[in-house]
């Protein structure tokens, strides 16, 4: 997928940064990204070649010591491979996982909607490599002609999130730590999916209002599918679509899922005009889970699809 900067930066409203995102190339539904490639060498080491999602050729000449991690996704995919150390710059508050992040220094803020990075802030960092999303084409080329290596993964599904975090293993000295990690998660992913035979409708509301929601081109879409939900958005046309009240009455789902951080109360959602007559709102089935376990591509996501797992069908499946 190409994921939406209102996933990733909280210090913008949403609905607004899905619009920026859109304008970046960063949002459409039918430019899916290039599958990453692993480092051409059978045995990792450096120099190492790789190409990344945005179909960029990108060499580094020696293991990583100063990285800058331009999206929490990123952050914490490098914190769980255990070279947190190394990371001298991230995109700005949403960086709060793990705690240390938080202390380091921010080079987001630039631009017109502020979602950019800061140039001189990053060239100043002297980094060695630059991890990031898709989007900002004209930033990254800047960069790239300042000498600053820029990776660009986008996480389509859960499988292509696994391959991404091997590649920023490959690229940081990591492959050992990065296969154990997505062994890991893969293991408890397939548990999920063994115990979410019963399968339940569902709509997941990202941001209200306008009500707003997920199509089947995201990352959140598979991970729904994995839970066990069939989500009644599925002939969306957008990644990120508005949807009526009177739609979702009609699609009558049987549980209603919303994202902490927009809403945190389920009662307050069924007071909204028209919502009572939902079926899973009028059934008591509204279940808010952690946005950030299930928004953020990392390693964070299994706990997320645990979650949902929980919320669609109950603690244990």
């Amino acid at each position: 997928m190409r994921p939406s900067w209102s996933l990733l930066f909280r210090a913008v409203p949403a609905l607004v940064i899905v619009v920026i995102a859109a304008g970046c190339g960063d949002g459409s539904p039918s430019g899916q990204p290039a599958a990453s490639t692993p480092p051409e060498s059978a045995d990792p080491g450096f120099p190492l070649s790789l190409v990344d999602d945005d179909g960029i050729r990108v060499t580094l000449e020696a293991e990583p010591q100063r990285i800058v991690t331009f999206a929490p996704s990123m952050t914490e995919i490098v914190f769980a491979l255990g070279v947190g150390d190394r990371v001298v710059g991230v995109s700005g508050p949403s960086d709060d996982h793990p705690a240390a992040a938080s202390e380091i220094e921010e080079v987001g803020g630039s631009g017109d909607f502020g979602v950019d990075p800061n140039i001189e802030r990053v060239v100043a960092l002297e980094p060695d490599l630059f991890l990031t999303i898709s989007g900002g084409d004209q930033w990254k080329a800047e960069l790239r002609d300042l000498g600053v290596p820029v990776v660009t993964l986008n996480a389509s599904d859960f499988d292509d999130l696994l391959a991404d975090i091997v590649t920023v293993g490959e690229a940081t000295g990591t492959r050992d730590e990065a296969v154990i990690l997505t062994d890991d998660m893969e293991e408890r992913a397939a548990a999920v999916a063994a115990r979410s035979t019963d399968r339940v409708t569902c709509f997941l509301e990202v941001y209200y209002p306008p009500l707003t929601t997920i199509g089947p081109n995201t990352f959140i879409f598979d991970l729904l599918e994995r839970a066990g939900c069939d989500p009644v958005t599925a002939d969306a046309v957008s990644d990120y679509p508005e949807w009526s009240v009177e739609d979702l009455v009609a699609d009558g789902p049987d549980v209603y899922l919303a994202t902490t951080g927009f809403a945190n109360d389920p009662p307050a959602v069924a007071e909204r005009p028209g919502f009572d007559g939902i079926r899973a709102v009028a059934s008591g089935r509204v279940v808010f889970v952690d946005g950030d376990l299930v928004t953020r591509p990392g390693p964070r996501v299994i706990d997320g699809l645990e979650e949902l797992e929980a919320a669609l069908h109950g603690p244990g499946g």
